[in-house]
């Protein structure tokens, strides 16, 4: 009966040390976080070293890519086809740089999504949009490319048609937008306390 009752208690206390380290969250976004947030794991010093590498990323992407906008506009010799896709890997990547990751930055630090659940949902749609539609371009180009050395005659006849480069232009955006965002938009997910939509 005494080893029972110590094994009962040894049962409990270990049970006890694993309900303490349950999962902690914050705000309204329903997000489940690992037992650790990254604040605890890092000092002053390192989060804020991280903090500035991370927005002179951000800053980066942001000007980079506003250099290859407005030398499309700006320069006519650059509107061609090829050039066409890169303009719209441009436009994905700058939005990228200019929405997702500054939103990014705060829950990357503490852990926590501090923004509220419709701006979670807001920033899941667009991260997943402007991400696919990056890759979706990126693999555009490269198709590209394969025309113009293998099909060099006809892919140079077509160079002034603008129209067929717009229209792949918004095919990529619509098909970037319906392989996720529509289940993003209508998945509610389960709301025990702050389980998480945001970062699933």
């Amino acid at each position: 009966m005494q080893l029972s009752s110590q094994t009962e208690l040894t049962w409990i206390h270990n049970m006890h040390n694993s309900t303490a380290e349950i999962p902690r969250t914050d705000g309204t976004c329903n997000e489940t976080l690992s037992t650790q947030s990254p604040s605890s794991e890092f000092s002053l010093g390192v989060l804020v070293l991280l903090a500035f590498l991370m927005v002179l990323l951000a800053l980066v992407t942001i000007l980079g890519n506003v250099l290859v906008i407005l030398a499309f506009i700006m320069d006519r010799n650059l509107r061609h086809r090829s050039n066409y896709f890169f303009l719209n890997l441009a436009i994905s990547d700058f939005a990228v740089g200019a929405f997702c990751m500054p939103l990014y930055i705060p829950y990357a630090l503490t852990g926590t999504w501090h923004l509220g659940r419709s701006l979670c949902k807001i920033w899941l749609i667009m991260d997943y949009l402007l991400c696919t539609a990056s890759v979706f371009s990126i693999v555009l180009i490269s198709y590209d490319r394969f025309l113009s050395v293998t099909k060099a005659v006809s892919y140079r006849a077509q160079q002034g048609i603008t129209s067929n480069p717009v229209i792949k232009m918004v095919a990529i955006w619509v098909f970037a937008f319906l392989l996720y965002c529509p289940a993003i938009l209508f998945w509610e997910g389960s709301l025990e306390g702050d389980s998480c939509l945001c970062m699933c």
